[in-house]
């Protein structure tokens, strides 16, 4: 019956969330409007279009297009555009659009208002990246005339002026947002992941394990995160450095194929070492750093040198992809396909990602290369995690043969192997001290009451020693009855004082048995006037303790069993 119960309120609870969470959907997706409820939400949809009307004046004609459109300009000419500011304007209203390497300066009648680009010595490079320009309207330029001035070096972007929009600050954000609504979450995505990735190599550090992988695996996401939140303009709203906003994808190119060098370079095992794949990384090292300098002195932009490391990454790739094939199918090393996988998403996507850059005129990105990207760092993350638990395993695995080879079976403190290792890493004697010590009368306990009582004698030595030495030094079983304890740099009086101490736990112990327990000791420092090495330290330790027996020599057990 109770178990029917049980049955019943887990059935209840089960049926219970699934109708409360439907009903919190539907709330939060209807109650305002079916509830009539104020409107607090914090980013309006007031955006309307301002692509219409524009003015272009060349020699003798004045015409209006509508944007976006390529205006027939000549080579130094810069694009000039006109229109009115309508009279409908919501608060705090925005004049925005997408500049594709395009200086831009604005003016509203005739003053100027916003200019990005035009002033060689306040920015780097010769030319920007794509960024979006926002220039603030003000209620009273209502029916004023905007003018925007845009001039580009490149080809593809001279004469190109894009959509333009009139917003207020939280629409303009979510319109952005928006515009690559899907890239941009799987942009976060991917870098949440990278996050998670350098957070597991900072762990590991922690824990005294190298995992340089998840470094370089968590900056290549990082990386090519960043570069698409850069491409759809996101970061404009993350940080006011603008020579990283403009720059970063043209920059992560670079550094997403060193990133990835050094993540294959850790991470995946080789049945042959290859340095062409080091090779290939340091030369995109080299070609990263000479862009940056010709971009530094005007001699280059950045995007001039851009088809050279377009060929370094897809040389880099390709020769990876080359490598892990013959890896699989030549050596069948199976821990590189799922890589080899990965790999061949990764290199396809962003394949078709340039593919689409420039057959849309070089405009903009997608988010092929980001899916692409997503899938191999999930992967990647996925093997370096099983490599981890593996490598835990065959860990742990180690450390519990390890301690029972050094383990005494009876008392679980080290036994006579441990006692020699660790005697094998003593290459500087001075200052040690060895503490020799014996059960006395082990064979009188085995045969008058047993070897359960003999063992038990022995084991109540060992916890003697260990709870007055194991605090300074490391206490040994070495033979039946034959304990060694070795301390490092202590005086004599604390050994003679724990010494003491250690006797009258011994009588305490005495008390409780039923047969004589003792123990016998012998204690000395190493002398390198008398001792050659430690052995011979142990040796006098040994000599000493057979003079402390020699106490009982012509004595009697005191105690004996009853015979019935």
């Amino acid at each position: 019956m109770k178990k029917y119960n049980d049955n019943v309120i887990k059935k209840i609870n089960d049926v219970g969330f699934l109708v409360l969470a439907l009903v919190m959907l539907f709330a939060i997706l209807y109650f305002t409007d079916a509830l009539n409820m104020p409107d607090i939400y914090l980013i309006d949809d007031d955006v309307s279009s301002f692509s219409g009307g524009w003015t272009w004046q060349g020699d003798n004609f004045q015409k209006k297009y509508s944007l976006p459109n390529y205006f027939d300009i000549e080579e130094s000419e810069p694009l000039v555009i006109r229109n009115t500011i309508p009279d409908e304007l919501p608060h705090g209203a925005k004049l925005a659009f997408k500049s594709y390497m395009q200086s831009v300066v604005a003016k509203i009648d005739g003053e100027t208002v916003y200019a990005v680009g035009n002033d060689s010595d306040r920015f780097l490079g010769r030319d920007f990246s794509n960024f979006w320009a926002v220039i603030d309207i003000a209620p009273e330029d209502k029916g004023k005339t905007v003018e925007l001035t845009l001039f580009s070096n490149l080809p593809a972007s001279k004469g190109y002026a894009s959509n333009a929009i009139i917003a207020s600050g939280t629409s303009l954000l979510a319109h952005i947002f928006s515009e690559k609504g899907f890239g941009n979450v799987l942009a976060i995505f991917i870098i949440v992941l990278g996050m998670v990735s350098i957070a597991a190599c900072i762990l590991g550090r922690l824990y005294n394990q190298k995992r340089r992988s998840f470094l370089y695996l968590g900056s290549s996401a990082i990386i090519i995160g960043s570069w698409f939140l850069g491409g759809s303009g996101i970061l404009q709203f993350l940080t006011k450095n603008t020579f990283f906003t403009s720059r970063i994808m043209l920059l992560m190119t670079s550094l997403s194929t060193i990133s990835f060098g050094l993540y294959i370079r850790e991470s995946i095992p080789m049945t042959k070492k290859r340095a062409f794949g080091n090779i290939l990384t340091l030369l995109t090292v080299i070609n990263t750093a000479v862009c940056m300098a010709l971009e530094y002195f005007n001699i280059l932009g950045i995007r001039d040198t851009l088809p050279i490391t377009l060929v370094l990454m897809a040389t880099f790739f390709i020769y990876n992809m080359v490598v892990f094939s013959i890896e699989v199918f030549r050596y069948n090393n199976k821990k590189v396909l799922s890589e080899l996988i990965g790999l061949f998403i990764f290199v396809a996507f962003g394949a078709i990602e340039i593919a689409d850059y420039f057959l849309s005129d070089q405009k903009g990105i997608s988010f092929y290369i980001l899916l692409g990207a997503a899938i191999y760092i999930v992967i990647s993350l996925f093997n370096r995690y099983k490599e981890y638990t593996e490598r835990r395993k065959i860990k742990e695995d180690k450390e519990y043969f390890e301690k029972m080879a050094y383990t005494d079976a009876l008392t679980g403190g080290g036994n006579r192997a441990g006692y020699f290792r660790d005697l094998g890493k003593i290459t500087d004697p001075e200052g040690y001290y060895v503490i020799q010590a014996d059960t006395d009368r082990l064979k009188y306990i085995n045969d008058n009451f047993g070897h359960a009582c003999g063992d038990q004698a022995i084991i109540d030595t060992f916890e003697v020693l260990c709870k007055n030495f194991c605090k300074i030094g490391s206490v040994y079983r070495v033979g039946g009855d034959e304990f060694s304890v070795i301390v490092k740099n202590t005086d004599r009086d604390k050994i003679d004082r724990i010494i003491e101490q250690v006797k009258k736990d011994v009588a305490l112990v005495a008390e409780e048995r039923i047969y004589d327990f003792s123990v016998s000791f012998g204690a000395v420092m190493y002398d390198s006037s008398i001792d050659k090495d430690i052995n011979a330290t142990i040796v006098r330790a040994d000599h000493k303790m057979y003079d402390d027996k020699k106490r009982l020599r012509g004595t009697v057990p005191q105690k004996m069993p009853v015979v019935s």
